[in-house]
């Protein structure tokens, strides 16, 4: 934009040759410099972001801190510095800064621990033993 502005009286297509733009990009920075007095970049559109970029460092501090805590303990963690978020921002923020993250794998509530037996898993697996049942309505 500087050397956009210093060579006013070129012509706009010499000056997107000179600093390798296009010429609708020389013509609108002009037109706004025009209306202006000076290049005004226009406000952003979308949602404002919830943490601020001192926060975002706190998050990465967190990260490398303990790498292989899993997203839910690094909310926790960010909380305590006063960022009330979900799990799913956390997750976002990681991926926007480039890191990956972990979700604590749940398990089933029916599975236990306790399954079949090393000594004799055959028997455990099959437990009826080779009886026939009858169905109930015969």
């Amino acid at each position: 934009e500087g050397k956009i502005m210093e060579s006013l009286s070129k012509s706009s297509r010499n000056v997107a040759k000179d600093v390798g733009c296009s010429q609708s990009a020389v013509s609108r920075i002009w037109t706004k410099y025009k209306q202006h007095g000076k290049v005004v970049k226009g406000k952003h559109t979308g949602r404002p972001w919830k943490t601020s970029k001192h926060q975002d460092r706190k998050l990465k501090a967190i990260r490398h801190e303990k790498r292989k805590f899993p997203t839910k303990q690094m909310r926790n963690k960010w909380a305590e510095t006063g960022v009330n978020v979900y799990d799913q921002t956390v997750r976002n923020h990681l991926k926007r800064m480039g890191f990956t993250y972990r979700k604590k794998r749940t398990r089933l509530q029916f599975h236990s621990k306790k399954g079949r037996t090393q000594q004799d898993p055959h028997e455990q697996a099959f437990s009826d033993s080779g009886k026939k049942k009858t169905p109930s309505f015969l």
